[in-house]
């Protein structure tokens, strides 16, 4: 079975080093701290200039839940036009009811307006009521993969979620792990029939800034340093790949 590595983007330069390491996609996705939302125009325009790589752009009009008013669900319908009128291979996204589980009124009424894309779920179902019982939702739509990190806060911790969810899936969607990938994680979610592997491989650059104000702060994140920014780690990257490659060679023998 073939792996793939997909890379949490937050920048164009990060699709770019992605697609230079061998990663097969990027999720590309704005407002780091707030775990991920709808990437601009510009950002997407650029990251779909990068050769080699697929770019998956997030749908997420805000941070926090996953429940969504009626204006915040028709500022997703218009995202997803604009994606698509972009040339954006599949779009990642993920809609909860109040109760728990998946709005899949809504979430299908979002892949009717761009049937031809793959459509894939992020972490959501993390957060959903029962991840198992969602699966066969999501599958019975037509969703092509679903980011879990077994319900915990990272892959490491949701083995045994991931192991269900990967056991249930029986090829008929990708089950993918995400949350605290590193290379060291690899070998044990792959131990449990888990090929798709997501992660940020980031690491903080320091901004080029000589001049800085010590008086103010634009940020409101307490101690976080407004003179750095996350990019993609091609050391990182390449160690992923170099494990997982390893682990494929192994099967094959």
């Amino acid at each position: 079975m073939k792996f793939s590595l997909e890379i949490c983007a937050y920048s164009a330069d990060s699709v770019f080093t992605a697609a230079q390491c061998g990663a097969q996609r990027v999720e590309l996705c704005s407002s780091r701290l707030e775990g991920g939302t709808t990437p601009s125009f510009g950002l997407l325009r650029e990251a779909l200039k990068v050769d080699g790589i697929g770019v998956y752009p997030i749908l997420r009009p805000r941070g926090g839940d996953f429940c969504y008013t009626a204006r915040e669900f028709e500022e997703m319908c218009r995202d997803v036009e604009m994606m698509a009128n972009c040339g954006v291979p599949g779009i990642v996204t993920g809609i909860l009811l109040p109760s728990g589980d998946f709005d899949m009124r809504r979430m299908t009424a979002l892949k009717s307006i761009a049937p031809e894309l793959q459509w894939c779920v992020h972490r959501a179902v993390d957060m959903c009521r029962n991840p198992l019982e969602a699966m066969e939702e999501l599958i019975a739509a037509g969703f092509v993969r679903v980011l879990s990190s077994g319900g915990k806060n990272t892959a490491g911790k949701g083995l045994e979620m991931l192991g269900q969810l990967q056991e249930q899936s029986a090829g008929r969607i990708e089950v993918m792990a995400g949350s605290g990938v590193h290379s060291g994680l690899i070998r044990p979610l792959w131990e449990i029939g888990i090929r798709h592997f997501h992660a940020s491989a980031s690491s903080m650059v320091p901004s080029t800034m000589q001049y800085r104000n010590p008086h103010i702060r634009m940020g409101k994140e307490g101690d976080l340093d407004e003179f750095a920014r996350s990019t993609a780690d091609a050391e990182k990257i390449d160690a992923m790949i170099r494990v997982l490659r390893e682990l494929r060679e192994n099967d094959r023998q």
